[in-house]
């Protein structure tokens, strides 16, 4: 479906409700624990819906999208950059390198290979969809309007980075 261009964008889930929110783990140096799916252990109705992901993306598509050969490198830029920003009515001042645009880049290391899991996605949970997985491709450095937000392993941004963007009419691609 994505070699075919019949989607036009790639989204995730992402809400890291804990598999067991009994045992704490420490996140940022700090423990934490928050109810998750054992809500449900009477009754299924109660488990939180939802999974974390939203640092997973990207490399789970490189790897079994680009270096599967399933995808080019374009279509994912496409797919997770351009697109979005263009349905959101944020295109071009996001999802492009131009002249007057935000200069939100992502230096992308494709040859770098990651043992993933839950201690390397971040995701405040304690458990991970791709525990265990080799991904091949990540992210080196994340800038965001220019200014370096991610170097390596760690982040250099701050509470207030973010800024409100007003959509403009999105378009239909």
């Amino acid at each position: 479906m994505l070699s075919e261009g019949i989607l036009q964008t790639i989204g995730t889930d992402h809400c890291p409700f804990f598999y067991d929110g009994n045992k704490p783990i420490i996140y940022e140096g700090n423990e934490i624990a928050i109810p998750g799916k054992e809500l449900g252990k009477e009754d299924f109705t109660k488990i939180p819906n939802g999974l974390p992901g939203v640092a997973d993306r990207l490399p789970v598509m490189w790897t079994c999208g680009v270096r599967a050969g399933r995808i080019t490198a374009n279509q994912f830029v496409t797919y997770h950059s351009t697109n979005p920003a263009k349905i959101f009515g944020l295109y071009p001042r996001k999802g492009t390198l131009l002249p007057g645009s935000d200069a939100d880049i992502v230096i992308w290391d494709p040859e770098k290979r990651v043992e993933y899991g839950v201690a390397y996605a971040h995701h405040r949970t304690d458990y991970n969809l791709y525990e265990g997985w080799e991904l091949r491709g990540y992210p080196e450095k994340v800038f965001l309007r220019g200014k370096l937000i991610v170097d390596g392993d760690e982040w250099r941004g701050k509470a207030g980075d973010g800024h409100f963007l007003k959509r403009e009419e999105g378009i239909v691609i």
